[in-house]
C-alpha cells in the first residue's frame, strides 16, 4: 500500500505544477495499466474480483452518468454483445 501512497502523492504534487489535461490523461493511463498488471499478478480469483470492484466503485463514485455507462458496459460484457450487435434495453 505504501507504493500506491507514493504514486498518489507524486500525482498530487505534479497536479499542482501542471494543469495540462493531456498530461493528466497520460498519467491516468499509465496508472491504469500498472493497476491491471498488479491485479493480474494476484493468485486468488476472489481477491482479483474484490479489488476490481473496489476500483470500479472508487472511479464511478456517485456520478449517475458513470454508473449508467458502467452498467451498460457490464451488461454488454455479460451478454457478449460487441460494438456491431445492438439490443433494446
Amino acid at each position: 500500500m505504501e507504493e500506491f501512497d507514493e504514486v498518489i502523492f507524486d500525482l498530487i504534487e505534479e497536479d499542482e505544477e501542471s494543469e495540462d489535461d493531456d498530461f493528466r490523461l497520460t498519467e491516468i493511463y499509465k496508472l491504469a495499466v500498472r493497476l491491471i498488471k498488479l491485479l493480474d499478478g494476484l493468485k486468488s480469483q476472489e481477491l482479483k474480483e474484490s479489488a476490481s470492484l473496489m476500483l470500479i466503485r472508487e472511479i464511478i463514485g456517485d456520478d449517475p452518468l458513470l454508473i449508467g455507462l458502467t452498467s451498460k458496459m457490464i451488461l454488454d460484457m455479460s451478454f457478449g454483445f460487441g460494438e456491431d450487435e445492438k439490443y433494446v434495453s
